[in-house]
């Protein structure tokens, strides 16, 4: 079976090696383009150049995939072949001669992993970050829209109150009550409720009872005690 390396997306390239190695004096500059066109290849194939384990590329086949004319192609071929830039093996596929040298030592490849990793590493905590801060911003938002809901619907209750009394109180009382989850038309029932029993008190007890302070009628769920609770007039 052909070896084939296919998360082998990238291959080392050394710069030196590159600029004052013997390539640059062998080779014209198109034959180099064409030389990095073969280790292209071959790093998909460990080291090899070929259609299959056995079977070479047609020249026609290969200049067409890189696009390059087939004559020119097949000339720098053979010049790297006698260079001993490739190899030409019994089947006739190309190998990269002494691919070896063109790959990461042990210690190469465990700083490259480590610093991938490290990058990785970065980049896993600033989408973190983003979206931290997308939640955050999201949350600032939504309290200041949820704020500005509340303190409209505390005046509604505000006027609604009899009762004007500790107005910071109730409106931080009323806020919580929200927050927690409470919704105002059950707040607001439970405000009629209550004046209903006050006035029921007054009409069928000849008392007339003393009003909560709002805050004091919002917290600890003492208006659930009123839910419900209708205006009985006298017979």
């Amino acid at each position: 079976m052909k070896k084939r390396v296919p998360d082998k997306f990238w291959f080392p390239w050394w710069p030196d090696k590159w600029i004052f190695g013997s390539v640059r004096i062998e080779f014209t500059p198109a034959e180099r383009g064409m030389w990095v066109d073969m280790l292209s290849l071959a790093s998909k194939d460990d080291g090899h150049i070929r259609a299959n384990e056995d079977t070479p590329y047609p020249i026609g086949q290969l200049a067409g995939m890189l696009i390059i004319p087939e004559k020119e192609l097949d000339a720098a071929i053979k010049k790297f072949i006698k260079n001993k830039k490739l190899t030409k093996l019994k089947s006739g596929t190309l190998y990269v001669t002494k691919w070896e040298k063109y790959q990461f030592s042990e210690r190469h490849k465990r700083r490259v992993e480590d610093e991938i990793k490290k990058v990785m590493s970065a980049e896993t905590v600033m989408v973190s970050k983003k979206k931290d801060a997308i939640v955050y911003n999201s949350t600032l938002n939504n309290n200041k829209l949820n704020n500005k809901t509340y303190i409209d619907e505390f005046s509604q209750f505000w006027n609604y109150y009899n009762l004007k009394v500790a107005k910071k109180d109730a409106l931080k009382a009323f806020k919580t009550l929200r927050r927690k989850g409470e919704t105002f038309d059950i707040i607001m029932e439970a405000a009629k409720g209550y004046f209903n029993h006050l006035k029921n008190e007054k009409v069928h007890s000849n008392f007339e009872k003393a009003m909560m302070y709002p805050a004091t009628f919002l917290r600890n769920e003492k208006y659930k005690d009123f839910m419900g609770v209708k205006y009985s007039p006298p017979m």
